[in-house]
Order: C-alpha cells, then structure tokens, then sequence
C-alpha cells in the first residue's frame, strides 16, 4: 500500500508541473501569438467534404510581436468584408486559390495581394469591373484546393481561376492527401481519438513547440532535413517528393477542367519560400541541412514544380523571379511568420497584374 507521504509527494510534483506548463504557455501567449490559439482556430470549422475550411461570418483580431490584424471572413467562408452574391452584369471575377501566403492573416485586407490586385485592374479603366475573391486557407495544398473550388468556390462564377502553389510544401501536402483527390472528399486517416489529440496540441503553445521539436528530430533521420518540407529543395529528395508533384499536377489539372467548364480561364502563380529570396535565411538552412546530411538546392522546388506543372499547357509565373530582383529583399517576408509583409504584398500584386497581362488573360469580356 503506497504510503500517505509519497502519494503527498506525487501529488505536489503534479501540481508544480501543472503549475509550471500552465506559467510557460502564459508567458509564450503573452509574448506573442501562435497559430494554435483558440482565438485562431476560431477561423476554422471542420466540414465532412472538404476537411476544414474558413468559418462563415468569422472575426478576429490576430496579434503577435511582428503584427496586427483584423480578419473578417464573409458569408461564404472566404476572407471578404463583403458578401459574394450573383454576379451582376459587367463584372468578371478571379478567384485565387491557395495556403497561408494567400489567406495571409498577417496583414489588413486591403494590403494582401489580392485586394492590391483588384484595385489595379480597376485602375486600368474601361467598362468592366474586377472582382478578386482571397479563396486562400491556412494549411491547404493543392489537393484541398481542388476540393474547395469544387465544392464552394466554382459558385463564385469565376472568368479566371489564379492558382497559387506553395512550392516549399505543396508537394508533400499532396502526396499525403492523394486518397482525398481519389475520393473526391476528405478522406480522414486518423481515428477519433488521435484527432482529439492532435485538437489538444494545437490548442497550446507549448505542445505546439514540443512537437515541432520532435518533427524536426524525426526529419533529420527519415529524410535528411531538419523539417519535412526542406525535402523539396534537396538535391536528392525521397520518394515523396515526386509521388507529390503528380499528385499536384493531377489536382491542378482537375481544377482547370472544371473552371473550364463554367467558361473560365486557369492560371499558375508558384509562390517561393522566404530563403529563396533571403540570403541570410538560406545561409542558415543551408548550414543546417548539411549538418543533417544533406545538400540544399535554394530553387530546385520552384523549377520542379514549373517541370511538373509544365504538361499542363497553363499560362504559368515563378513569383520567385520578381522577389528576389527587389532591394532590401530581407524586408519581402516577415521573419517569425515567414509570410509576406505589405511591402512584400505590394511587390506580389504588381508582378500578378503584369503576368495577366502579358497573358492574355484581362480581356474586358465579361463571361
């Protein structure tokens, strides 16, 4: 029978542990904000088609040390401060679809690319008005934007669909979501309660830390990197690599045909990762990433995907050409988000009014 002194001392190493988790994950909150938060996740509902998508009429103030911002999310679960009704006559639409780096909670609505974009169409004049609907998710791969544009965004009765993959991830992201493309609808691997689990962990900042430590340990010897998504700038990726970009072709190609169907046109922006722009940031990971056993390629994800993408015969742009031509290019992303800083928005929006252009794309024929 366990003596009343050692139940006492069990007890007493409880609480001080509990007392001393719940002092840390005060003190990380305090210092800034995280993704994890119940505050941000309030963004977020789960939906049994598509896995998670933007809650409707959802409203947040997000701050962390580097920012603040307001997130409005309209009726029909996109980030717009105004509804998204029938078209009416004499407007075209661009619908652009994407992760975190179009969402881009980061910054106020009126800086992200998208509403840049909209403003510089409009400027151009001429008897048709432009609407840009930010269709972005945080998490999302090309996989799920398939199934957001078929399940919600194709109503938005787009004339152009700007797809916008993130070349640092989108391609292990798809190759973990292939039987979700397969099916047609999310399909989820997990059980119940690994799910419940997994909600625990995004709900705290410290266990949130603990298993991005882990990530990065299990990288380094499954992979040769210090995170997973570094595997698509190795020299010699594994496996996944490539199994995700024809996954990523395939879901692409699947949007295409469909917006093709509703009389729209398709168009590919690849968004770069912050150190591919960064001299300081690559130098680091690069440091890094040798450390761990392998040899880093700064723009080999940017010309796989453009390789892999290529077949699709799609008006296509590497975003990475015109951010790494800018000055002060440390000052294009912030540096604890490594997302897009206004400035860095502003340089985004320009370089995508160019590329429509020059594609062929802004016609004033509204469909």
């Amino acid at each position: 029978m366990r003596s009343p002194s050692i139940t006492r001392r069990v007890l007493l190493a409880a609480i001080i542990l509990i007392i001393e988790f719940a002092v840390l994950e005060a003190g990380l909150r305090v210092y800034g904000a995280f993704e994890g938060t119940t505050t941000f996740q309030a963004l977020f509902m789960d939906d049994p088609d598509i896995g998670t998508k933007l809650r409707p009429n959802a409203r947040i103030r997000y701050t962390t040390a580097e920012f603040t911002a307001d997130i409005a999310i309209n009726e029909q679960g996109v980030r717009d401060e105004e509804p998204i009704g029938p078209k009416p006559a004499g407007e075209r639409r661009i619908v652009v679809l994407g992760d975190s780096l179009v969402l881009s909670v980061q910054v106020a609505f009126a800086d992200t690319f998208c509403e840049r974009l909209e403003r510089l169409l409009n400027e151009r004049g001429g008897a048709v008005h432009w609407r840009v609907i930010n269709a972005g998710v945080q998490g999302y791969g090309p996989v799920q934007e398939w199934l957001l544009f078929d399940k919600v965004a194709a109503v938005f009765e787009p004339d152009i669909v700007l797809i916008v993959p993130f070349v640092a991830n989108d391609a292990t992201d798809a190759a973990d979501a292939v039987a979700s493309l397969e099916a047609g609808h999310v399909v989820r691997t997990a059980q119940p309660s690994v799910q419940r689990i997994r909600r625990i962990v995004r709900s705290s900042v410290v266990l949130q830390s603990v298993r991005a430590r882990w990530d990065q340990l299990r990288s380094r010897f499954t992979i040769g990197t210090p995170e997973r998504p570094l595997a698509s700038y190795l020299t010699e990726p594994p496996p996944v690599v490539a199994q995700g970009l024809a996954v990523s072709r395939r879901a692409l190609q699947q949007i295409s045909r469909r917006a093709s169907g509703l009389g729209a046109g398709t168009a590919i922006a690849l968004m770069p990762a912050r150190f591919q722009t960064n001299d300081p940031d690559y130098q680091r990971l690069d440091a890094t990433v040798s450390h761990a056993g392998g040899v880093l390629d700064r723009d080999s994800a940017s010309r796989r995907f453009r390789d892999a993408l290529a077949p699709l015969e799609l008006p296509m742009t590497d975003l990475q050409t015109v951010l790494a031509r800018q000055p002060d290019r440390e000052g294009l992303f912030y540096q604890q988000t490594v997302h897009l800083t206004p400035r860095g928005h502003k340089v985004v929006a320009d370089a995508l009014f160019d590329f429509l252009q020059t594609a062929g794309l802004l016609s004033d024929r509204a469909r």
